[in-house]
């Protein structure tokens, strides 16, 4: 008796030694995929990320980030698929239905895009991007007023955000407010001289 009970706690040892091994595979694949996508290894970056996720299906940060890569290769479709399973495994993940916002405006599906972006905003009420985002697709159409609240918003919580204050330039001027597109021009030039070249 006393035997099986040592087998038995050899193979409990085990088995939590395999499943920590898998979770280090898991996450080494994910930062391995990480790093080739800042490195631009796009290729690179979307083989670790299904490699992390065929050793746990169930790693829903692979999908997001899968998602972010292959919509940066223009697989749209792709991308959207990932975003949804990642959302299927945890639907508080407020990156993933912001980043499926992106990928919808990208494929004209305006009305989907901000349903996602409603709903990453529920989740994470702080974020900047999403608003900015939020405020373009409002912007395209045409709720000029409801996409200026955006970008202010956006602004509001990153005042250094450059591309808030030039999508907000805009849409005043489109408004016929010539000197606060003037001035959120500036500022947006001022904070980063890219924006001086549009």
């Amino acid at each position: 008796m006393r035997w099986q009970s040592s087998i038995f706690a050899i193979a409990l040892v085990l088995a939590a030694a395999l499943t920590a091994a898998a979770q280090t595979s898991t996450l080494d694949f994910y930062n391995s995929g990480v790093h080739k996508y800042r490195q631009g290894d796009l290729d690179g970056a979307i083989a670790d990320f299904s490699k992390a996720i065929e050793i746990d299906p169930g790693y829903w940060k692979a999908y997001n980030n899968r998602g972010l890569v292959k919509r940066k290769k223009g697989d749209l479709d792709g991308a959207l698929k990932d975003y949804g399973r990642s959302i299927e495994l945890n639907p508080n993940n407020a990156a993933a239905y912001s980043n499926r916002g992106v990928a919808r405006r990208d494929k004209g599906d305006l009305d989907g895009a901000l349903a996602d972006y409603a709903r990453a905003l529920q989740l994470d009420p702080n974020d900047s991007y999403t608003y900015n985002n939020r405020g373009s697709v409002r912007a395209d159409k045409q709720d000029i007023q409801g996409a200026i609240a955006d970008f202010s918003r956006a602004i509001e919580l990153q005042p250094d955000f450059a591309e808030a204050y030039f999508n907000r330039s805009v849409c005043k001027r489109r408004q016929g407010d010539e000197n606060g597109a003037r001035a959120d021009r500036a500022k947006a030039i001022q904070l980063d001289p890219q924006f001086g070249k549009n």
